[in-house]
């Protein structure tokens, strides 16, 4: 994932969301939590819309990335209770027609994350 500030990503998902960075050199890093990475990065490329980089309100003015990071959980409604006042809510936690339960989040980039459990076999309160 592009980053326009590597030390805040790298803050926001540990901080945030008890992830460790893992490896982490000039421009890039390494996010992991259990069987999860997630790789950041400043583009060395400029994308087109993107400005200075030591600009950072016209540099990567929003996130260059569709659809969102889908991480699939044991305990989604533990998590929930763990980040829910420390990050933006797109949508909170619910059960959904698709036997699965999540809840949206974005990331300090603008990223969505969604953090969901299988419920197909289970019995969830809503």
């Amino acid at each position: 994932m592009w980053t326009k500030d590597l030390q805040e990503t790298i803050s926001f998902y540990t901080n945030s969301l008890g992830f460790t960075c893992r490896h982490q050199v000039d421009r890039f890093a390494v996010l992991a939590k259990d069987d999860i990475e997630i790789m950041t990065v400043i583009p060395i490329d400029e994308p087109d819309d993107c400005k200075d980089q030591e600009n950072k309100e016209e540099f990567f003015p929003k996130p260059n990335f569709t659809g969102s990071l889908y991480i699939d959980t044991e305990n989604v409604d533990e998590l929930w209770e763990q980040v829910k006042d420390n990050v933006k809510v797109k949508y909170g936690i619910g059960n959904q027609e698709w036997n699965v339960r999540d809840f949206s989040i974005l990331d300090n980039n603008g990223y969505e994350v969604v953090f969901g459990q299988d419920i197909s076999n289970t019995e969830v309160a809503e």
